[in-house]
């Protein structure tokens, strides 16, 4: 909670994908993408509900082993062409009664704690890396706009290159473990 309002934040992580199949299970320095996100997520000083939404049998059960809430998304919405808005509006239908959403992918899995809490103290927010383009690591909304209005953009914040790294394919995967080793 920040300021009386409840943030719930979610976690899309699907099944498939064809330029790194299973990237959301694979393992990045001892652990799967998927658990990177749940565990900086659980350090955040605001969310009061944290959900995975997956299609996903083995994601549901590495997400249930971290937290409770775990949303079977539909199938139709964890295709190639789904989107995480589509994800989003899905998730605070089931889960209504929240004033803040971010959406933390665990494509991003080097963002910390830190970024996560700077998108919810902006409210309408998204990160973005020193080039300025979006790097997919949080989005957060303000729950009743994103219901009429479902986009994200607001205030954006930087975050450095290496939190900022967005896995789709094996190069970035590369990129992301040389951070992660820096670290």
């Amino acid at each position: 909670m920040i300021d009386g309002k409840r943030v719930l934040a979610v976690i899309p992580a699907r099944g498939g994908s064809k330029r790194l199949p299973r990237k959301n299970l694979k393992w990045l320095l001892g652990k799967p993408l998927l658990v990177w996100t749940i565990q900086e997520a659980l350090k955040s000083a605001y969310i009061d509900t944290l959900i995975v939404s997956t299609e996903d049998d083995e994601i549901e059960q590495l997400a249930l082993s971290y937290v409770t809430h775990c949303l079977k998304r539909p199938k139709i919405l964890a295709q190639d062409n789904s989107t995480i808005n589509e994800c989003l509006l899905h998730a605070l239908n089931l889960y209504p009664g929240f004033d803040l959403a971010v959406v933390l992918q665990p494509t991003s899995p080097l963002r910390i704690a830190k970024d996560i809490d700077c998108g919810i103290e902006l409210g309408f927010s998204i990160s973005v890396g020193p080039d300025g383009k979006p790097n997919g690591a949080v989005y957060c909304v303000e729950v009743p706009f994103f219901l009429r209005y479902p986009y994200f953009g607001g205030q954006v914040f930087y975050m450095p290159a290496a939190r900022s790294v967005d896995i789709d394919t094996e190069e970035d995967f590369l990129l992301a473990e040389r951070f992660a080793e820096a670290t």
